[in-house]
């Protein structure tokens, strides 16, 4: 697979900003600075066991037509605001998130396993991993839902489609009975309702954003764009390309970031270093909605950059006003 890396000279533009852009203080959370510990989660292998929580980012369709025993499915859209300008954005009400959460099994001490399409989607399961760890649930990983489902049996158990004694189902009204002899699913198990504990530097605010546009490099800052190169060369877009700023990004392309199986390609972090990435930058990560960025800020900790965190609003939240 063929990496690419690149950096952008001669797009500029000039971004209006104004009070209605800064985010909202969010509610339910503590302010205690807390440290991303689930470095180690994202480049293990993918642990299913009978404690995890597997969640599927796919199609609803997709998921009704093929998932795994006990899986659950989610859609990040709706763990964020409402607004089509600022969707990328979590929701304010990180309480309410977490109480959802919690409906679907999921405490901070959770063993929690998200699948999605890998580089075939668009960095779903990632922002969802994102999101996890964001509000404080230690144990995440994520990676192609294709690349699991072969290690867990699908089939029904021993017996199954057989009646009692071992006779083979053979007669044309057998379906009913046969679908009678289906196990039935256990419910997801709630746990208690939780209170994030948000690992704030995995997001970048509005603020934050604005500073390092004034400061730059000379701060510790640099500027991840990982939209493909035809979108970052303004190659794409029409007129809306042209409004994008110029923020001397780096562009790397965020499925590159990925293997096959969309685990964190760590024979990238070379590259990055060798392009002055320090391990100790504040990597500033975005895209058009802050699904990709985000995925892209998972592999990035995985990769050993302690500082990425993702602008969610991406690049529609700049260009709203």
């Amino acid at each position: 697979m063929r990496r690419t890396i690149a950096t952008l000279a001669g797009l500029t533009c000039v971004v209006m900003w104004c009070s209605a852009c800064a985010l909202k203080p969010t509610r339910g959370t503590e302010t205690v600075p807390r440290a991303f510990s689930g470095a180690d989660a994202l480049l293990g292998p993918l642990k299913l066991s009978e404690q995890s929580v597997i969640l599927d980012t796919r199609s609803s369709f997709d998921f009704s037509m093929a998932r795994i025993p006990r899986s659950q499915h989610v859609n990040w859209v709706d763990y964020s605001e409402p607004e089509p300008t600022q969707r990328g954005w979590l929701q304010r009400d990180l309480f309410a998130a977490a109480r959802r959460l919690a409906r679907l099994g999921v405490g901070p001490s959770t063993p929690v396993v998200v699948l999605g399409l890998g580089r075939e989607g668009q960095g779903e399961e990632g922002r969802v991993a994102w999101m996890l760890a964001y509000l404080g649930v230690k144990d995440v990983r994520f990676g192609r839902f294709d690349s699991v489902k072969a290690r867990l049996t699908t089939s029904p158990p021993a017996g199954f489609g057989d009646v009692p004694g071992g006779t083979p189902l053979e007669a044309e009204g057998d379906a009913e009975f046969r679908k009678s002899l289906r196990p039935t699913e256990p419910p997801a198990q709630e746990v208690p309702i939780w209170k994030p504990e948000v690992v704030e530097d995995l997001l970048v605010t509005d603020q934050e954003f604005r500073e390092a546009m004034k400061k730059g490099e000379a701060a510790g800052v640099r500027f991840i764009d990982v939209r493909p190169a035809r979108d970052y060369l303004g190659q794409t877009g029409g007129l809306r390309a042209k409004a994008i700023p110029n923020l001397g990004a780096l562009n790397l392309p965020w499925k590159d970031l990925f293997d096959d199986n969309f685990r964190p390609a760590r024979e990238l972090r070379p590259q990055l270093a060798a392009l002055g990435v320090r391990d100790d930058d504040r990597l500033i990560v975005l895209d058009h909605d802050g699904v990709a960025a985000c995925a892209s800020v998972m592999a990035l900790r995985a990769m050993g950059f302690t500082r990425a965190g993702c602008f969610a609003g991406g690049y529609n939240h700049l260009l709203a006003k």
